[in-house]
């Protein structure tokens, strides 16, 4: 029986994807992202609490959702915090430009349906 509690860690993840969102749509673009000091630390921080988060989702979860990229969250999660002086901010604009709203609708649609089956 899987603990129930895993659910938080998707609404972690939700909750941090909407926070990059926000606050990337308070620049007017990449190079002033690109220029914001805090803006990045800001959005660094939040792609770790996505990342930290879909490691703490068990693995029978993740293999029932395999369109999320579970692992590529995680690494990157790990990179960030391992090798934070190396990592390119142009990347984390990219991800967020990519892959962010709609890994945002995949989270929302896990959460609802892992909600759904607990009834």
């Amino acid at each position: 029986m899987i603990d129930k509690g895993y659910l938080v860690y998707i609404e972690d993840m939700i909750e941090a994807i909407d926070k990059i969102i926000r606050y990337l749509d308070k620049v007017k673009g990449l190079e002033e992202f690109l220029q914001n000091e805090m803006m990045i630390d800001a959005v660094t921080r939040n792609y770790e609490i996505v990342g930290e988060a879909a490691n703490r989702v068990p693995k029978v979860i993740q293999d029932k959702y395999p369109k999320l990229p579970w692992r590529q969250m995680y690494g990157l999660r790990n990179f960030a915090a391992h090798e934070y002086h190396i990592i390119d901010p142009q990347i984390l604009w990219e991800i967020a430009e990519d892959h962010l709203v709609e890994n945002k609708i995949q989270l929302e649609e896990v959460l609802q349906e892992e909600r759904k089956s607990q009834h």
